[in-house]
């Protein structure tokens, strides 16, 4: 995958319609329910999904689609039950 040149001036529905286009069509993710906001040089990713790795590599994802943003990648892992996984960071 490369990454989308850096276009300061490309509007902010263009830049969210390309990440929710990888989003979907990467076959490391394949994920449709991810929100994406853009604001200035920082993307916003919201949602929820099944397991950890998949939030990890949706984070990756845009790092790598994107890698001149800031990434905040806060989609949510739920359990089967629909509780929210917990995630211990270092």
């Amino acid at each position: 995958m490369t990454a989308l040149p850096d276009r300061t001036d490309e509007p902010t529905q263009y830049v969210v319609a390309r990440v929710n286009e990888v989003l979907a069509h990467d076959p490391r993710v394949g994920e449709l329910d991810v929100q994406v906001k853009v604001v200035g040089q920082q993307i916003f990713l919201t949602g929820s999904v099944s397991t950890v790795p998949r939030h990890e590599l949706i984070g990756r994802v845009v790092e790598e689609l994107l890698p001149d943003h800031q990434v905040h990648n806060e989609v949510v892992v739920t359990t089967s039950e629909g509780d929210p996984e917990t995630e211990e960071l270092a």
